[in-house]
């Protein structure tokens, strides 16, 4: 009787959403979607379309839209997801990681935030909505860890004979400029389509612009760009990956348990070990596994909550 008068009170305000929008300029916006409680419009979808094309420096043509509009609704889709999800639960802003954001986006647009503004108007684009996403994505994060950060345990035994083989057995350390493209997948036939379309969309519209449009890091927020990292901040299987590349170049999709990440590296240096703060490396390397793990349970905890939603989408 309980889950009857769930749904039954889930359905009502669905049809009062639905009412409202009916009696506010529904051919122009019209529901496109429901997730949940929250509703997706077909002004929330085309506004996403016009972010990622932005971002990724293209044309807004519609073959642009046509190839956009599944990824941009999936991304739709995720955010409405946490939103709930952090209501749910309660979870409070964060609105210093969001300032953070905020003045990173403004650099790399040589700006400030009202700048920033400007650039959205000038692009047709809605601010309010992106900061909202903005807002959520670090509040998700902010969930992840409270959920699963005491699950995290690093072995310091492990850390310490991780960095020690490192040392024994190379002259110099490198340190690596990465970017880099994460994606969802199934384990089914629709992965290799997946990866088929991000290496054409990385030779048409380059790296950086494939990873605004296309990754789940939040990293996708600045060109899925990670900064420099030392290579005993990575993980072994993808530190030997990279050894062996040079700059410029784009590993093969490296597989996780539910993710496929491709790296690039931008640019490459070596330092000797007698100029290396091994603290600092120490640090660094404590850091990346923290990092993987976080990723690992922020994609399984929203790949849980979709499994399980009320999504319905209106063709």
């Amino acid at each position: 009787m309980k889950k009857i008068n769930f749904l039954f009170l889930k359905l009502s305000i669905i049809l009062s959403i639905l009412l409202i929008s009916l009696n506010s300029n529904a051919i122009e916006n019209k529901i496109i979607a429901i997730v949940e409680s929250e509703i997706i419009t077909s002004y929330e979808l085309k506004n996403k379309i016009k972010t990622f094309v932005f971002f990724s420096n293209q044309q807004l043509t519609q073959e642009v839209v046509n190839r956009t509009k599944n990824q941009a609704m999936n991304s739709l889709i995720n955010y409405n997801l946490k939103k709930t999800e952090i209501l749910k639960r309660k979870i409070p802003a964060n609105p210093q990681a969001v300032q953070n954001h905020l003045e990173n986006l403004s650099k790399k647009y040589e700006t400030n935030l009202n700048g920033v503004k400007d650039i959205f108007i000038s692009n047709n684009i809605d601010y309010e909505l992106y900061l909202n996403e903005v807002r959520t994505e670090m509040s998700w994060q902010k969930l992840i860890f409270k959920l699963y950060g005491n699950k995290i345990n690093i072995s310091e035994e492990e850390i310490d004979k991780e960095l020690n083989f490192f040392i024994k057995n190379q002259q110099k350390f490198k340190e690596y400029n990465l970017a880099e493209i994460e994606i969802f997948i199934e384990n089914n036939s629709q992965d290799q389509k997946k990866i088929d379309e991000i290496k054409n969309q990385i030779n048409k519209i380059g790296f950086e612009n494939t990873a605004v449009k296309f990754s789940i890091s939040a990293s996708s927020m600045e060109g899925g760009k990670l900064g420099w990292i030392n290579s005993k901040s990575l993980s072994n299987k993808i530190a030997n990956l990279l050894n062996k590349m040079k700059t410029g170049d784009i590993t093969k999709p490296i597989y996780q348990a539910n993710t496929i990440t491709f790296i690039k590296i931008l640019d490459m240096r070596k330092l000797d070990t007698k100029d290396i703060n091994l603290n600092e490396i120490k640090d660094k390397i404590i850091l990346r596994k923290k990092n993987d793990l976080l990723n690992l349970f922020s994609n399984n905890h929203l790949s849980k909550i979709k499994n399980n939603a009320f999504i319905q989408i209106n063709e």
